[in-house]
């Protein structure tokens, strides 16, 4: 718990304080000497030019300034900052205090100790016994300053010398990075703790300190963000407003997720400064905020989420006091005529969704120039007034969302690094992928939930097809799909490279719509990052370096220039054949068109790569396209996350992109995308993607050197087939009742979707109507290396002049000893029964059984056939639906996936529901659809029981667990 007036604990505080108080005078030359070792350590600059004595000097001349009356007048007098487009004729946003009339100074007894406790505990917790700086903290910065060369000049900012700087230093000159200037903070924050004790100056810091959102001082965030007096705060409302300071755009109303975090950072600093127990931080951590939103008219704004983003920018690079009261002129990137367009087209096509009642109510969108990385448009809600949607957060920037298969272009990009070409062939037929220990195997469907077949990559990524991408991320490795979207500009999926599974690749991480468009911009700028460099305290291994732009020049009031992106930096993140590769199948019309139709909204009037995505649940819609000038993301769906009813990719985020993009692209030239050099074109079988054989359609694919195929197409094959049993032919087959017919001839794992879709298969038996009949002595059935079990009935022939015929068996293809099957028979059999066997006793393998007649004349003749004793059943099992799992009508069917396996061979699966067959799958894979439409409505509603019987050749039978699934509305 937070100490209270009265408590022991509290009084024991007070009288450290005190003594505290009474030893600052004899710290007085202390920190003279203390100033003074610090110039000798950096012997940098004017001051170690100037040797002890001129120091000494300049600390005389500027304890003048440490005057409370001169805090109070500086935290008065500031120019507000104006934020322009990139004309700098629109001003977007003007960064005023509106409120500081209505601000009052609160004296610290008014100030909740648990608000004190927190201030110290996060900026400064050897406030009550440093001499006004940190020792240890300068010490550390000056070593860091040492070994990078004076680079990077850091600071250990004390909160006295955060208040000098925030007050008594020029406020052009307080977010210099130079000796001087923090010199001159380290003396006036010496001077300062000299004539004032620690609560004075920690009530001139919390009466002075910037709290974002246009807040000064503790008591008019409290009222801004709380509606309440500072005095009123309890502990979780103090740590959140504690924590605000260091990063003010991160405050409750504008970032109400971050600033979350960072109050739970706060709570856990007090609990290791033993200020609270850990069981009053869980307390305040769990309690809800009930957080005041700010009213509209306290300031006027255009392209809202764009100018605080700019804001949040300019903090981070200048510090907020300067933001906002070192009257700035900012000159953005942003183009006002595209920002106005795309907040219209966004605002428009979302109230028509709404419209047609299809539960949608937000959009964003972001525009990059791929070549430079400058933000041209931002669109971060429909409305940024509108609370009933939470429109003030920004979805473009802070949203974290699903993309769907707008990330498929990263697993194949991958793929293409790692060798795998364009032509590649994937089989978009039913399968299930193995996810590793204790995990279910994975059973993705496509969007239409249908199956499409032999798929090259360049047809499965332009059409979208999910099975295809899993196979593709499996092979390519998540780990490494991960590392390349990092290094291309996501700054999420970093829950650890194994957290993430094979549903990756479908967007089953959360992602930026930012960092998404930024990302794309890489593939339209032929693999090369454009932009500025990621602040050094922002950067991570694996990450990307760059960041997109929104800012061209910042200036003071008497025009000097603080900051200008005069060029960007850019950066090789991919081989740009691999960019060009991916940008060549995202822009190819015909591809798309069996998924996407024909003249779909995709397409544009001049050559453009872009990509979809739909959350399987339809909470999140994306469009990301390009042009060699410009990249454009659109994300449509809702803030709360609730589904929208029936609202796809290219339904929803599409008609936003594509007249965007028509309108940006209106006075530009057509540029088309530039073909690096290291490409190769060649002919290839349509189907399969390897070298065209003599039945193969053709088509051209580029390939990078050393990829392309260099096998001839198998699945274009021709069989001769006796036209009139449709078996192929033998050589006893007539020639006049012979044809040759080309078949598709698919693996086995797609037997089943080529059934389905019709398309034949080559025949396995052979003609049989020409074939010399069976002789004298031969066993008819079982049939060649046929699957037996229990007892089996050998037929056969022991025909002519016989003397007697016996049965013997023997184990293998090529027995050393024979076991005899029944006694001698002494007469002949025609096309009958010759012994029946009992395998009951015999190990399942590869057994040969043997006639033998011996006629009267002793002649011998035998025949022999192999076969196989399988006594062992399948095993199975029902993988989906899950147990309890709830299907909505509008879902058309369930899939029943199983999982099946036999030592030797499977014969068929026979699928029921509530008891009822309802299918048959006789080659696998061994999946089944239960189709709603065929099932009467009045029983279709509920809950249904499903399971499945496995049969393999040898006649075993398994049948599986049941599964309960149910049906709504």
């Amino acid at each position: 718990m937070a100490l209270r007036p009265g408590d022991l604990s509290w009084l024991l505080e007070r009288r450290r304080m005190r003594r505290a108080r009474r030893h600052q005078g004899a710290a007085r030359w202390i920190r003279l000497a203390l100033a003074l070792g610090i110039f000798g350590l950096t012997g940098m600059g004017l001051f170690a030019a100037a040797g002890v004595a001129g120091a000494a000097a300049l600390y005389v001349s500027l304890i003048r300034q440490a005057d409370p009356a001169r805090i109070e007048a500086s935290a008065r007098a500031f120019e507000t900052t104006k934020i322009y487009d990139r004309t700098g004729r629109v001003l977007l946003y003007e960064v005023i205090d509106p409120t500081w009339g209505d601000r009052t100074w609160v004296p610290l007894e008014q100030i909740p100790l648990a608000l004190r406790q927190a201030t110290i505990a996060i900026e400064d917790r050897s406030f009550y016994e440093n001499p006004g700086i940190n020792p240890r903290g300068l010490l550390r910065a000056f070593w860091i300053n040492l070994r990078t060369g004076g680079e990077v000049v850091q600071g250990g900012s004390s909160i006295t010398q955060q208040l000098v700087k925030n007050t008594l230093i020029d406020p052009q000159e307080r977010y210099q990075r130079s000796y001087t200037r923090k010199i001159k903070e380290i003396l006036l924050a010496l001077e300062l703790s000299r004539r004032y004790s620690k609560d004075q100056i920690l009530e001139m810091y919390l009466n002075t300190n910037f709290y974002g959102n246009l807040a000064y001082g503790v008591e008019a965030a409290s009222q801004i963000y709380f509606g309440k007096h500072v005095w009123e705060l309890n502990l979780a409302e103090s740590a959140m407003l504690a924590a605000i300071p260091q990063f003010p755009s991160l405050n409750p109303i504008d970032a109400p997720q971050e600033a979350k975090r960072r109050q739970e950072i706060v709570l856990d600093a007090m609990v290791r400064e033993g200020y609270i127990s850990p069981e009053a931080a869980a307390a305040a951590k769990a309690q809800p905020l009930q957080i005041r939103r700010q009213p509209a008219a306290r300031f006027d704004i255009k392209a809202p989420h764009f100018s605080l983003y700019v804001r949040r920018w300019l903090e981070e690079r200048f510090g907020p006091e300067l933001v906002h009261r070192g009257g700035l002129r900012v000159y953005t990137t942003l183009d006002w005529d595209l920002q106005q367009y795309a907040e219209q087209a966004v605002r428009r096509h979302v109230e028509k969704l709404k419209a047609e009642k299809r539960n949608v109510t937000n959009g964003a969108l972001v525009a990059i120039r791929p070549r430079t990385g400058e933000i041209l448009a931002m669109v971060g809600s429909v409305d940024y007034w509108d609370e009933s949607i939470d429109g003030r957060f920004n979805v473009a920037v802070d949203g974290l969302r699903q993309p769907g298969s707008a990330f498929k272009p990263f697993t194949y990009a991958t793929l293409l690094s790692q060798g795998v070409p364009a032509s590649h062939l994937f089989w978009d037929v039913p399968k299930t992928f193995d996810q590793g220990p204790g995990m279910p195997p994975y059973a993705p469907e496509n969007y239409d939930r249908k199956f499409h077949g032999p798929q090259r990559m360049r047809l499965a990524l332009a059409r979208s097809y999910n099975i295809p991408a899993v196979e593709a991320l499996q092979m390519a490795g998540i780990a490494n799909v991960i590392r390349l979207a990092h290094r291309m500009g996501l700054t999420t999926l970093d829950k650890g490279l194994d957290y993430y599974g094979l549903a990756l690749t479908l967007g089953g991480g959360e992602v930026r719509l930012i960092d998404m468009v930024y990302a794309f911009s890489v593939f339209a700028n032929n693999g090369f990052m454009a932009g500025a460099p990621v602040p050094e305290d922002r950067r991570r291994p694996g990450y990307r370096e760059l960041d997109p732009v929104p800012v061209l020049r910042v200036e003071t009031p008497d025009g000097k220039v603080l900051w200008e992106y005069r060029q960007p930096e850019v950066q090789a993140i991919l081989d740009p054949r691999v960019a060009y590769l991916i940008t060549s199948i995202l822009s190819d019309k015909a591809a798309r068109w069996e998924a996407f139709g024909r003249g779909n909204v995709l397409e544009l009037s001049r050559p453009a790569a872009v990509k979809t995505g739909t959350t399987n649940d339809w909470r999140d819609n994306w469009t990301i396209g390009y042009t060699p000038q410009l990249a454009v993301g659109v994300w449509v769906g809702n803030t709360d996350n609730s589904p929208m009813r029936n609202v796809s990719g290219i339904a929803g985020a599409a008609p936003i992109w594509h007249d965007v993009m028509e309108y940006a692209h209106r006075d530009l030239p057509e540029e088309p995308f530039q073909r690096p050099p290291g490409l190769i074109e060649q002919t290839i079988c349509a189907v399969s993607g390897k070298l065209p054989g003599p039945y193969c359609p053709t088509v051209k694919e580029l390939f990078i050197p050393g990829t392309e195929p260099q096998e001839i197409c198998d699945l274009h094959q021709a069989f001769r087939i006796n036209r009139e049993t449709g078996k192929l032919a033998t050589a006893s087959t007539p020639p006049d009742k012979v044809e040759e017919k080309v078949f598709l001839v698919v693996p086995p794992e797609a037997l089943g979707w080529a059934r389905e879709a019709g398309i034949p298969q080559p025949p396995t038996e052979y003609d049989t109507q020409f074939a010399q009949p069976a002789g004298d002595v031969a066993i008819l059935n079982p049939a060649p290396y046929a699957y037996v079990r229990g007892i089996v009935p050998i037929i056969g022939n022991a025909r002519g002049d016989v003397a007697f015929y016996r049965l013997a068996m023997g184990a293998g293809l090529n027995p050393t000893a024979w076991i005899p099957i029944g006694p001698e028979h002494g007469n002949p059999v025609d096309n009958g029964l010759l012994e029946s066997w009992d395998t009951s006793g015999f190990a399942d393998g590869l057994y040969t059984l043997q006639l033998t007649v011996v006629r009267h004349d002793g002649s011998v003749h035998t025949a022999v056939v192999p076969v196989t004793v399988d006594r062992t059943p399948p095993a199975v099992r029902v993988v989906y639906p899950r147990e309890g799992e709830t299907y909505k009508l509008s879902e058309e069917w369930i899939s029943v996936v199983t999982e099946v396996s036999d030592n030797y061979a499977m014969d068929r699966v026979e699928f029921y529901a509530d008891g009822q067959p309802f299918a048959v799958r006789d080659a696998p894979p061994f999946n089944a659809k239960w189709y709603f439409n065929r099932v009467e409505r009045e029983r279709l509603l509920g809950c249904h029981e499903f399971w499945v019987k496995a049969y393999d050749k040898a006649g075993n039978e398994t049948e599986s667990h049941h599964v309960r699934a149910c049906v709504t509305r």
